[in-house]
This record gives structure tokens, sequence and C-alpha cells, in this order.
């Protein structure tokens, strides 16, 4: 504010708004809007050339593919195209490939860019209005949400370089180039800076752990949202190009299914109030008292004393039991930390004999309070193994389904290949038939994946189940 003030009374003229041109406040900013057209077009024609280049080869591989499906009698003409046009639509025309190898739209491509290009055209009029002050010094806004990657910048000071011609003599700070090169203002980054006054700014504190720990649990809601959302785009496109009718239904069931789960998870990013900016807790809109954090907790401490927390009227037998087959499983599939405990699923309004819940982390079993509960559950799974309804007729078949659900939640909060690992599996379950795992297993993918955990936990598990576990595993 110093500085302006002497850069006024030295002679600098502002320009100011005239009378003329007050009623223009609301008007595009010209040189921001050009920036932006500038750094995007260019980018966007090359583009656009690899979409031309690459719909005109996929183009012509359906087709020879179409015509092998039908000369080898692969089927109806409709499931030949289906089959030759699969790989297509499920990926879209994704030409262009970052660096990392990964390949996106032209859509997803577009998006990215205009972000970035936008963010960009902001930091460079902001930088060249301080840049005619003399002002160089720059602090990273606090600000709710964002990526845990960029949150250890939150209230730190930068000699802007980049966009405000900032010199290292200009103060004892960083290079705001420095920062950027180690991953500031990536691509989609929600970080910005604003100048730096000495005498009016009081800096925002560091993120504490906590608060970086709910950043990162927000970055993975949106991140499994935004998987959610390709899924669902992937399945409209076989659905509505498709031409036998059966794949029509199938891609549009899954199409349904994966837009009821991005609409979930993100009434589930609703649901939580960031606090970002000062030291409160981060507090769940409904039932505060249970998160998935404390749900870590709470089975980190009572695994400490060797047993989980149990609803009052579980059963010994159902504990002991329940405490023992989660011990073998997780030998197999690492420490479950997403149980917060075990209670009794009321038989009069489910006919379900388990349920997990995400958001809480309890797993309800039925007649969990009966003497004779291990025997009625025994009994229901030979039931629905003999009727293809279930993957296995083991007695315990049950928990093992349900803590595959825990172990999925675990997987999703904690393994950063869970995305890719999750792109594997729905391959596998496209081009297998339910026999070959389970009726219950092909209502949901959720459901396919606790089939084949609680499959491969019996000494005859089958190729598939088999299969899914490599991958969940990562081998």
């Amino acid at each position: 504010m110093a500085k302006i003030l002497e850069a006024i009374k030295d002679g600098f003229t502002p320009n100011m708004p005239t009378g003329a041109s007050t009623g223009e406040f609301f008007k595009v900013n010209d040189r921001k809007l050009d920036a932006l057209v500038k750094s995007t077009t260019d980018d966007l024609r090359r583009a656009e050339t690899a979409v031309l280049r690459m719909s005109n080869d996929k183009y012509r591989k359906a087709i020879f593919n179409a015509q092998v499906y039908a000369n080898t009698g692969a089927g109806t003409y409709e499931k030949a195209v289906d089959m030759a046009c699969k790989d297509m639509l499920n990926a879209g025309l994704n030409c262009v490939e970052y660096k990392n190898g990964a390949r996106h739209t032209l859509s997803d491509y577009a998006d990215m860019a205009i972000k970035t290009a936008n963010k960009r055209a902001y930091l460079r009029g902001e930088g060249e209005e301080r840049a005619k002050y003399g002002l160089s010094l720059v602090v990273v806004n606090s600000r709710q949400g964002g990526c845990p990657d960029c949150a250890c910048y939150i209230g730190k000071i930068f000699i802007d370089d980049v966009y405000s011609n900032g010199k290292k003599s200009d103060g004892d700070y960083p290079l705001l180039s420095t920062a950027i090169a180690n991953g500031l203002f990536h691509p989609r980054c929600k970080d910005s800076t604003s100048t730096y006054y000495p005498e009016l700014d009081d800096l925002d504190e560091p993120l504490s752990d906590d608060e970086l720990a709910e950043l990162d649990r927000q970055r993975g809601l949106e991140v499994q949202q935004q998987h959610a959302e390709k899924q669902a785009e992937r399945f409209d496109r076989r659905a509505k190009y498709s031409l036998d009718e059966d794949n029509k239904k199938f891609a549009q069931a899954r199409a349904d299914e994966w837009h009821d789960r991005a609409d979930k998870l993100a009434e589930q990013k609703e649901d939580y109030i960031h606090k970002i900016s000062d030291s409160e807790s981060i507090t769940k809109i409904e039932n505060p008292e249970i998160t998935t954090e404390k749900a870590k907790t709470d089975v980190e401490n009572s695994e400490n004393g060797g047993i989980i927390e149990f609803e009052k009227g579980v059963t010994k037998e159902v504990q002991e039991t329940f405490n023992n087959e989660l011990e073998n499983m997780q030998k197999k599939f690492g420490k479950v930390t997403t149980i917060s405990r075990v209670g009794i699923l009321n038989s009069k309004i489910s006919t379900d004999y388990g349920e997990f819940y995400d958001n809480s982390g309890e797993l309800l079993l039925k007649f969990a309070n009966k003497k004779n509960a291990l025997s009625e559950h025994a009994q229901k799974a030979q039931e629905m193994k003999k009727s293809g309804k279930w993957s296995s007729a083991h007695p315990l078949h049950t928990f093992r389904h349900e803590i595959g659900h825990a172990i999925q939640l675990e997987h999703r909060l904690n393994d950063p290949l869970w995305d890719d690992k999750l792109e594997k599996i729905t391959d596998i379950m496209e081009k297998i038939s339910p026999k070959e795992v389970s009726l219950y297993g092909f209502t949901t993918l959720d459901e396919f994946i606790s089939e084949c955990i609680a499959e491969s936990m019996t000494k005859k598990a089958r190729a598939i189940s088999k299969q899914v576990v490599k991958i969940i595993m990562g081998s």
C-alpha cells in the first residue's frame, strides 16, 4: 500500500474510470480474454487434428473387426458390430496423451486446457498490474477445498518473479517460480495468489495434520466421483450406439448404476462442513459422531485390545467367529481399519443376511443375537450357492462378503491405484457370465468384487475370483 502511495506521489497516474466508462463495470476483461484465447487456440487445434486422424483409424479398425467377427460366426450382425466398436465406445476418441502416458478425450483435455489457461490469464493480469506499482510480493490464499499437494503453500509469501517481474533482492522470501516448479498451479489447481501488504495482511496459519487429512479425503471423494462420471459416460455411449438390444439393456443398467454412484458421492462431499481456515475440526452434518476417520481410530484402538467393538446383544460365539475370520482375511488382504463395529441386522426390515455401511463403517449381520446364528448362515449359504446366487457355500460366506466391502473401502481411501484396478475388474466382469461367479455378483461392481473376495477364501476358489483378488492385491 505504501508503495502505491509513493508511486502516485512520484507522478504515476492510474487509469481511473471516467463518468462515461463507469457504466462498463461489467464489461468483459478484454486483456484476460485475449490471453485466454491465445493460450488455448493452438493447443486445441493440435488436439483437433489428432481427433480427426484417430477417428479415421478407429472407424477403419471397427469395419475390419466387424467383418472378421461376422465371418467367424461370432453371432448376429448386430453383435458383431457391437463387438467391433466396443473399444471405441468404451474409451471414446482418447487421442490426447499426457507425458505420464495417460490418454484423454478431447472434451476432457479442453476442460483442463481452458481451466489452466484461465488461471494463467488471471495470474498474468494481476502480475502486470502489480508490476506497474513496483510490487512483487504475493501470498497464497487460504481456501476451502483444493488439493493436499498445494496445501503446504497456504499462507506462504513469495516474490513473484514469474508474473510481476520480481527479483530475488525484493525481500527475504522464496521465488514463486520455485514453488511452481515444485507443483504449485498444476493443471486444474484451485490455488491462487493475491498481493501481499505487510501493513494489512494477517497470514493464515499452516494447515494442521487433521485439516490436511481432510483435504486428502476430499480429493479421494472427488477422484471417485470423476471416475464414476467417466464410467457413466462410457456406458451411456454403449447404450446409445450399440445395435443389439441385450447389449443396450446391459449398458443402460450399468450407466444408471454409475450415475447413481456419482450422485451419492456428490452428496457425500456436500455432507461435510469444511473449516480449513481455522482450527475447528471437520464434522459431518448428519450423525457427526461417526465418520470414516473415527471408524479407523475405533478399529485401531479395538485391535490393540485384541477385539472389535460389537453391539450389545451380539452373541459371544458370533463375536469370536467374526474376529477369527477377520484375522484370517487380514493375513491375506492386509489390515482392515474401516469397520467401526459389528451389529445386529433387523430381520423385520431387511431380507439380507448382512450389510456394510461405507459412511459409518458399521457391519450388520442377521441373527447375530441368536444362539443358532452360525447354523442359520451356514444353511443360507448352502441354499444360495445351490441356486447360483452366491459364489460359495462356506458357512461364513456372509461374514466374508461383508468384510469384502470393508476391504474395498480400505482401498478406495488408501490405494492410489484403485481406479485402475476397478477398470481391470470391470473389463473382466463384462466378458464373463454370472455362472462364473454368482448371480448376486452381477447386481453391481461392488457386489461382484465382494463375491470374488468371499470365494477366494475357499479352498476351491475358481479362476475369476483368484484373478480379481490378484488385481486387488496388485500382483
